[in-house]
């Protein structure tokens, strides 16, 4: 009967619901929260689990653990500043990003105890990651290592909405409701999502180029008045490398040689 047929569907979609949620993790994304410096960081105070993976944000809106202003005499502190390379993404476990290896191996190498800290969110560009610092200090680090891609050089300033549905900014009504948002509509109707910008290399975009030059000019004054060092690491997507990133590494690795700033 009808009254059967309805009971059965209300079963299933409360079972799958159940699935999702409990088993997968949907419905309970990682957060973004707006910020007046940044535009956006992750959501403070997080401890999310999903898709069998842990993710931990911190009191700062770092992808690391709980951490004092000041490290402990003694201490190395190292900041990480990246967009969705350095924070890793929700389906990498905290414990495999690269920072919290670091974090693990690197007292070894050191014979000191380190702190290693990751400011970043998905689809940051360096203005975003340059206003961090601005507006928060560089937490007393020793080095300030910036992870850049060949497309970040061109990106402009990343806003919440240009990031769309992919850093949400709350939570969905439902699991099943973020299934389809989230995942089954950017498969079966190409072209609603938004994409990351520094995904890809922009073209024309000399004025842009400049403007994160100069992002890089304040970052560096900042870190090095606070009594840190400033490091570049330079990370190429695998499929432009070698002759897309090679305009991006130029720029780079010049300005790097004009302030006197190491590039990895």
């Amino acid at each position: 009967t009808l009254m059967v047929c309805l009971l059965v569907i209300v079963v299933l979609l409360g079972i799958t619901e159940a699935v999702l949620r409990f088993v997968l993790g949907l419905g309970n994304p990682v957060l973004i929260t707006e910020d007046s410096a940044c535009e956006y960081i992750l959501k403070p105070d997080q401890s999310v689990h999903r898709f069998f993976v842990n993710t931990r944000i911190n009191h700062y809106g770092m992808r690391s653990e709980e951490v004092p202003q000041s490290p402990d005499p003694g201490r190395m502190r190292i900041m990480f500043v990246g967009d969705s390379l350095t924070y890793g993404t929700s389906q990498v476990d905290q414990s495999q990003i690269f920072t919290e290896i670091l974090h693990r191996e690197l007292p070894s190498i050191v014979h000191k105890p380190v702190d290693v800290l990751n400011v970043s969110a998905g689809a940051w560009a360096p203005d975003n990651e340059v206003s961090y610092i601005r507006s928060r200090g560089t937490f007393h680090s020793d080095l300030v290592v910036f992870v850049l891609n060949d497309g970040d050089v061109s990106q402009p300033r990343a806003t919440m909405k240009d990031v769309g549905d992919g850093l949400p900014s709350k939570r969905p009504a439902s699991a099943i409701g973020e299934l389809w948002t989230r995942y089954l509509k950017a498969r079966l109707l190409p072209g609603t999502t938004k994409t990351d910008a520094g995904t890809s290399i922009a073209t024309n975009a000399g004025n842009v180029v400049q403007a994160n030059l100069k992002d890089l000019d304040t970052a560096d004054a900042l870190v090095t008045s606070q009594g840190a060092r400033l490091v570049i690491v330079f990370l190429p997507f695998r499929l432009d490398v070698p002759d897309k990133s090679a305009q991006a590494q130029s720029i780079l690795r010049e300005w790097c040689a004009a302030h006197h700033v190491s590039m990895l």
